[in-house]
């Protein structure tokens, strides 16, 4: 059984908050090895996975307790067969953020979608990583680097789709949304919705106060859970409207 966790990102200090923590260890009967899926196939952005990303984020599982025998990173250079025997032995998996499409490259030269459809275990994917987890990666008009409407199919390991970093204070989604280079508008959010489906909207939203605010989405076969921290929000997109759904500062439980 595949237990899902879509996130946008994560408080930089502390990833995962007290009850996230403890949920963590609750879904991970062993921790043999957890293996790691970068974002990108860029020699330069994969170097600084290893050196940098991976090691910040084997200090915060040791944080909540959770210390993993192997620690193992799939890279374009990895062959084929070791990438599919360290999957198929392996208690997580964490799909890295970055560029959605790189990585889905990433995914298929090394023929892990099945696998991966099929898991036994914990899957964790932010930003990019969350969007091949869903059932449509959506990018809107947002950049030079994506300047057009681009939706493809995802992993669809649970039957929804998220969009990450949805970065602003408030319950009311704005019409526009500032993220560094890329200005995401709501209206093509709705245009997605109308023609894919409902979605959601997760955050990981960085405040004055240094305090960042959280939310996820956690899935098994038979339940669907919002997670947030701080004041993290969770919006689904229809068609026409933002639907602010989750309760703040808590582990919430929708079925």
């Amino acid at each position: 059984m595949s237990i899902n966790y879509f996130c946008s990102g994560f408080n930089k200090e502390q990833a995962f908050w007290h009850e996230l923590g403890e949920q963590l260890q609750e879904d991970l009967p062993d921790t043999k090895r957890i293996v790691y899926i970068p974002g990108s196939t860029k020699k330069e952005k994969i170097d600084k996975t290893i050196i940098e990303k991976i090691p910040l984020f084997t200090e915060h599982f040791r944080k909540v307790g959770i210390v993993f025998e192997d620690v193992k990173c799939i890279t374009p250079k990895t062959s084929t067969e070791d990438a599919q025997e360290w999957i198929n032995n392996s208690s997580m998996v964490m799909l890295m953020g970055g560029n959605p499409f790189l990585q889905k490259n990433l995914l298929e030269a090394k023929e892990l979608t099945k696998l991966l459809q099929n898991y036994d275990g914990v899957i964790m994917g932010f930003s990019a990583g969350a969007m091949n987890m869903s059932k449509h990666i959506i990018i809107t008009p947002c950049s030079k680097e994506y300047p057009e409407f681009d939706v493809r199919p995802g992993l669809n390991l649970s039957e929804l789709s998220i969009f990450p970093h949805n970065n602003f204070e408030g319950e009311d989604y704005p019409e526009k949304v500032y993220m560094d280079d890329e200005i995401i508008t709501a209206s093509d959010l709705n245009i997605v919705a109308r023609q894919y489906g409902n979605f959601y909207c997760l955050q990981d939203y960085t405040q004055e106060d240094n305090s960042t605010s959280v939310s996820l989405i956690r899935t098994t076969p038979d339940s669907f859970e919002i997670l947030t921290n701080n004041n993290g929000k969770v919006w689904e997109v229809t068609s026409t409207s933002f639907n602010l759904i989750n309760v703040l500062n808590t582990l919430q439980k929708t079925k």
